[in-house]
């Protein structure tokens, strides 16, 4: 593996028909049969939503899990003051979430799959409006049968796009077009940034530009700013939804699968950090959870120095356990198992140096 102009996780760069990472992607694909509404971002979407079940609904609470993305946690509070938390483990798959012991059928629930591994059973009458939420398990099995009201799903971190979410309803065959009719100029600002970084990180990648570096990241955070910025829901323009469409049903998680079970199977144990995985399920990524914080700031700091980018979930949410320090680390289609060997070998050099 180069280590100059090449690495494993951070952002998505643009892709072209001819690289080998869209080829190994389009392999895959899923038959879709639910309608979709298309949003700029998983926030977006997330507001439309309760926006249009508060309005034609008398809802007492919406329920959040207590462990869930810090921005999507503020966008909502300051949307709405009837806010409540459900306890949950993020860690942990043996026992399934039971609304009824704390929602009633005036609430909403918003019900996050973790990782992709969740699964959700929930009965059909007499409760809650039920959201599900799979931003980080898109294809998953649980969002491919979900029985909810209502699902969503951020897909920018899933694709190479810049912007991206949808909207759809699993048991009904409507459309769940929910817009307004506005401008939204800090989602359009988020839209370019995003979109220039991703060009500038393809040619740093590709054509080996190594003063690029320094300019897309800024771009990249700059449209996260922006991105916070945005309070609207409006309708994408046409050019991102077809630029969705190109990828929405190509499945990422055969490549992950093939590419996790290398490195489970050559990466050595640590006392330090627990593998975050399910038996018959597909993790968004490589997930590794930490309880000593000096380690996973060490475990970061000789990642990065190696090129590697793992991403800290979520560095803002506070969980009460033991093991609360979770890295995911991308592992989809623009790696192949050279690069996984590259980084499994620079996992088990520091669990060596920390015994």
């Amino acid at each position: 593996m180069q280590k100059l102009n090449r690495e494993i996780g951070s952002s998505f760069y643009d892709l072209q028909d001819d690289d080998f990472e869209f080829n190994a992607l389009k392999k895959h694909k899923v038959n879709l049969k639910f309608n979709l509404a298309y949003y700029y971002s998983g926030r977006n979407a997330i507001l439309a939503l309760l926006k249009h079940i508060t309005a034609t609904h008398n809802v007492n609470t919406i329920w959040l899990p207590q462990y869930y993305c810090d921005t999507v946690v503020n966008l909502v509070s300051s949307n709405f003051n009837n806010i409540k938390y459900y306890a949950i483990n993020p860690f942990e798959f043996n026992e399934e979430i039971d609304v009824a012991t704390f929602a009633t059928r005036n609430d909403i629930v918003i019900l996050n799959n973790f990782w992709g591994l969740s699964t959700f059973n929930y009965q059909d009458k007499e409760r809650p409006i039920i959201i599900e939420d799979h931003s980080h398990g898109w294809l998953s099995t649980q969002s491919l049968n979900s029985k909810a009201d209502y699902c969503f799903c951020s897909l920018r971190k899933t694709y190479p796009i810049p912007l991206g979410a949808i909207i759809w309803c699993p048991n009904s065959k409507n459309n769940s077009n929910i817009y307004q009719n506005i401008e939204d100029k800090s989602i359009l600002k988020a839209l370019a940034s995003f979109n220039k970084s991703m060009f500038l990180k393809r040619k740093f990648l590709k054509e080996s530009k190594i003063d690029l570096k320094k300019d897309y990241l800024s771009l990249l955070n700059k449209g996260e700013d922006m991105l916070c910025l945005s309070n609207t829901y409006t309708k994408p323009k046409e050019a991102l939804i077809s630029k969705i469409n190109n990828y929405i049903n190509l499945d990422a998680n055969c490549v992950k699968n093939k590419h996790l079970e290398y490195v489970y199977n050559h990466l050595d144990i640590s006392k330090h950090f627990k593998v975050i995985k399910r038996e018959g399920f597909t993790p968004f990524g490589l997930l590794l959870l930490f309880k000593d914080k000096s380690l996973f700031k060490s475990f970061k700091s000789h990642l990065i120095s190696n090129y590697i980018y793992p991403a800290h979930l979520w560095p803002n949410t506070k969980i009460i356990s033991n093991w609360k320090y979770l890295f995911n680390i991308h592992v989809d289609f623009r790696y192949n198992i050279e690069d996984m060997s590259y980084l499994v070998e620079k996992i088990n050099i520091w669990s060596k140096n920390n015994v």
